[in-house]
């Protein structure tokens, strides 16, 4: 998208789409891309950390990891080799500018930094950072900071990426000066930070059963969900809200996954004879918010923010109060809170 944007003069891309374009990327060719994925087996790739971001200004580069995303970076650190760790980073909101790569008639790649119209550029974006520890000590550097394509090359040595893992596994901050070992003051900066917690996303969705707002809950998208089928209409399980739960670590007993897809399937089930009075009653986006606890189990359902009819909710009750029962005989300490998504449409 960011390449759009260095396309049609936009930033940070273009808000409507050029049908008949040309493709601004064809081949991966001798990119670093080529090198940090394996697109033909994908047996690895870079790790996009959720909510990170590189701010690069004069003299400085701030990598901001989101302290709920810990999970991720532990992540990247066991599936890389001990001298190489590429992570994925995040468009940035705070950012004025951004590295782009543009790829030539010939195949060849080029770095661009797309900013704000009449604006000065404070803080550029980067796309990916890669912490190469394979600096020699007789180069006579600290460390080595460049850019390369739309992303940071920052080259130190073993030592270094030793205790640069150490500190991620610990959630420490951690400095990376470079440039000449024989200057007192550091060229740049590379600073490692952690910061609150990432909530932007699901901004502005609101929910179908009473429009409780969803900014910064986690949800997942359902890829693969079966279709419900009916006479004349189907049902699909589209995403899950992870409202409660998500980060408890107590519920040992208790997949999430499994208990939102027995829970989807049991409301699928249940609304299947109604599906074409649901279609024709306004808005196919449908949702059913579940709480479960040993003390507390409660369920809702409705679309367009009101409460589905009670010819629906006698079925849902003989479907999901089994299912429900059963979850909530494993949890005994924070309730778990979901609201599961559908779609109705026609065949």
């Amino acid at each position: 998208m960011l390449r759009l944007g260095a396309e049609f003069r936009y930033y940070p891309c273009p808000l409507v789409s050029t049908r008949t374009r040309k493709p601004v990327y064809c081949e991966i060719g001798h990119t670093i891309m080529n090198l940090l994925v394996d697109f033909r087996n994908y047996t690895y790739t870079v790790q996009v950390i959720q909510g990170f971001v590189i701010h690069m200004e004069d003299k400085k580069t701030t990598l901001l990891i989101p302290r709920n995303r810990y999970e991720q970076i532990w992540k990247a650190l066991n599936n890389s080799n001990d001298h190489v760790l590429a992570l994925g980073a995040n468009f940035s909101l705070h950012a004025d500018s951004h590295l782009v790569t543009v790829e030539d008639d010939d195949g060849h790649y080029t770095t661009q930094a797309i900013n704000i119209h009449n604006k000065p550029r404070k803080v550029t974006g980067a796309s990916f950072i890669v912490f190469n520890g394979a600096l020699k000590s007789n180069s006579g550097l600290k460390a080595k900071s460049s850019i390369v394509e739309d992303g940071l090359m920052v080259q130190i040595s073993g030592e270094m990426m030793s205790t640069l893992r150490e500190s991620l596994r610990n959630m420490k901050e951690f400095d990376i000066p470079c440039g000449p070992s024989s200057l007192s003051q550091p060229d740049e900066l590379i600073l490692i930070r952690w910061v609150q917690d990432d909530r932007n996303f699901n901004i502005g969705i609101k929910s179908p059963i009473d429009g409780k707002s969803m900014d910064g809950i986690p949800s997942v998208k359902i890829h693969s969900g079966t279709d419900y089928v009916g006479s004349d209409h189907l049902i699909r399980w589209t995403e899950v809200f992870i409202i409660q739960g998500e980060a408890s670590t107590s519920n040992n007993d208790v997949n999430i996954s499994r208990l939102a897809e027995s829970l989807a399937r049991a409301c699928c089930m249940a609304l299947i004879p109604h599906l074409a009075l649901l279609y024709d009653s306004g808005p196919n986006r449908l949702a059913l918010r579940v709480t479960i606890h040993q003390d507390n189990v409660e369920y809702e359902a409705g679309l367009g923010g009101k409460r589905l009819l009670p010819l629906c909710m006698n079925e849902l009750d003989a479907e999901l109060i089994p299912v429900i029962h059963r979850a909530a005989a494993n949890i005994a300490d924070q309730a778990i809170i979901l609201e599961l998504l559908f779609h109705i449409m026609e065949q």
